[in-house]
């Protein structure tokens, strides 16, 4: 079986970074970008299993990048981190699966994102 690829979104190097060394020492293909449009850009050109999209970026906001990545991979699965509630209905009216708020618990990150990747195969 392949490695789940997991595309990690995030204006923060150490977030990237954390998220990144998570998810690669728990058998995921872990790919980062650090805006919105840097993640629409790969998503052009590459399949993902899963996203981590936070929403306040510069260049393009995680809201816009959740509509636009849609576009390209309409059934891959959005989890939002963010740290603001207010965000969730956007968020989900946007086309994420699962809103996730800041600071967060990296296993229970995991077991969602293992969750969902168990829908996606259905």
């Amino acid at each position: 079986m392949d490695k789940p690829r997991i595309l990690i979104v995030d204006d923060e190097p150490s977030i990237r970074v954390a998220l990144d060394r998570w998810f690669s020492l728990r058998g995921f293909d872990v790919e980062q970008a650090e805006d919105g449009q840097d993640a629409l850009d790969k998503c052009r050109n590459h399949r993902y299993d899963v996203i981590t999209m936070d929403l306040e970026m510069p260049r393009m906001g995680g809201l816009d990048a959740i509509v636009a990545i849609k576009k390209y991979l309409p059934d891959v699965p959005i989890v939002v981190l963010t740290g603001f509630m207010r965000d969730t209905e956007n968020a989900l009216s946007c086309g994420a699966a699962v809103v996730l708020t800041k600071p967060l618990r990296l296993r229970v990150l995991e077991a969602q994102v293992r969750e969902l990747l168990m829908k996606s195969a259905c």
